[in-house]
């Protein structure tokens, strides 16, 4: 495993050739100073990209009218849907469902038993929700915004799962607590540790077989 950024990193995102993320560049009297960095995996490079870049990865091509919705587009979670709407999930656990216009046609809150929400992803038309303060994964039903599966609780595979990517069927963890990777399909359930870390693991992602890890310290690739 190696370094190859280091400091605090608030969000990676895919590209299909490469990465591009958010991080903290400065503090000037508490005010924190975002900037943004792409890797391409053509050449390896580090480079700096503007801001609508980072958003238009975030949110889709409407990102301007998207962007009014959220409180905050750093700790904001989105997916973009096939249909081209847009689920927006606040820190808060406030979350939109938004029209291809941008136009909000569901409002809600993704609270479980006072657990605010880590992350979320899309899997066969569901929504999957992670709870740090639970050790839980939540399965919504995206049509009715129900709860239709937990896994987690007393005897959780989790310890304060703080990020999911997806892998296919296969939903990897990211646990802060533990320092560990889970993986858990979403077919059949079955969870294995995948891989342990020697600092809090905040997200993995593994785009094109590059597997990155964000850690306390900064991002490595693994």
């Amino acid at each position: 495993m190696k370094k190859i950024f280091s400091g605090e990193i608030f969000e990676v995102l895919p590209l299909t050739n490469g990465i591009i993320f958010s991080y903290c560049r400065n503090t000037i009297e508490d005010n924190i100073i975002v900037a943004y960095k792409m890797i391409s995996f053509d050449n390896g490079k580090f480079s700096d990209v503007a801001k609508n870049i980072y958003l238009i990865t975030k949110f889709g091509n409407n990102y301007k009218a998207v962007v009014e919705h959220c409180d905050n587009y750093i700790t904001v979670k989105s997916i973009v849907l096939p249909n081209g709407k847009v689920f927006l999930m606040s820190a808060d656990g406030t979350a939109q469902l938004l029209d291809n216009d941008a136009s909000a046609v569901w409002t809600g809150s993704l609270i479980y038993r006072s657990c605010t929400p880590g992350d979320i992803v899309l899997h066969n038309n569901a929504l999957w929700v992670c709870y740090p303060d639970c050790d839980i994964l939540l399965r919504y039903n995206l049509s009715t915004m129900r709860e239709e599966l937990r896994i987690g609780g007393n005897k959780s595979p989790f310890n304060k799962p703080r990020d999911i990517f997806l892998e296919g069927d296969n939903a990897m963890i990211s646990n802060q607590g533990s320092k560990t990777l889970t993986q858990i399909n979403l077919k059949d359930y079955t969870v294995f540790d995948y891989e342990t870390f020697e600092e809090p693991l905040y997200q993995y992602i593994n785009i094109a077989g590059n597997r990155f890890a964000v850690l306390e310290s900064g991002l490595y690739l693994i």
